[in-house]
């Protein structure tokens, strides 16, 4: 996922979890803002930022929000967007339906769990939208025009 987002300045996660992409994302590149969405809190997740140091933290936005929620009015266009948030195929189809118009050109959109035996709904959405990309390491890869 690193890799994917090298050079990247602002990615959007749809899934916060407990925070360790977004850490990642964050202390990867000093010069990247990462804004995070989940309407769930985990129990460690606070515990794990406050490892990240001030730095990187100051650099991730934490939104209350379901994945759908699409970007807020004032946000800039998202140079990469890691979908790992509600891995059923509705859900999926609904999170990239809000975030699609939101795309800088030739960003990155990588879909955690790709074929993945307990969640073939990311599959089948991909499947659904006629994306074009690849897999690399459980995730799906497609890169916007």
């Amino acid at each position: 996922m690193l890799a994917l987002a090298k050079g990247r300045r602002r990615v959007v996660e749809l899934g916060t979890g407990t925070a360790w992409s977004a850490i990642a994302l964050a202390l990867d590149e000093h010069e990247r803002a990462v804004i995070s969405y989940d309407p769930s809190v985990r129990e460690q997740r606070d515990a794990y930022l406050a490892l990240a140091g001030r730095d990187a933290r100051a650099r991730i936005e934490l939104r209350a929000e379901p994945d759908s929620a699409g970007p807020h009015d004032a946000d800039q266009a998202a140079q990469m967007l890691f979908v790992d948030s509600t891995h059923d195929r509705p859900s999926v189809l609904a999170a990239f339906a809000a975030w699609q118009h939101a795309l800088a050109p030739g960003a990155v959109v990588a879909f955690h769990d790709y074929g993945h035996p307990e969640y073939p709904g990311v599959a089948e959405a991909i499947d659904e939208l006629g994306l074009d990309g690849r897999e690399s390491g459980g995730l799906f890869v497609w890169r916007a025009p």
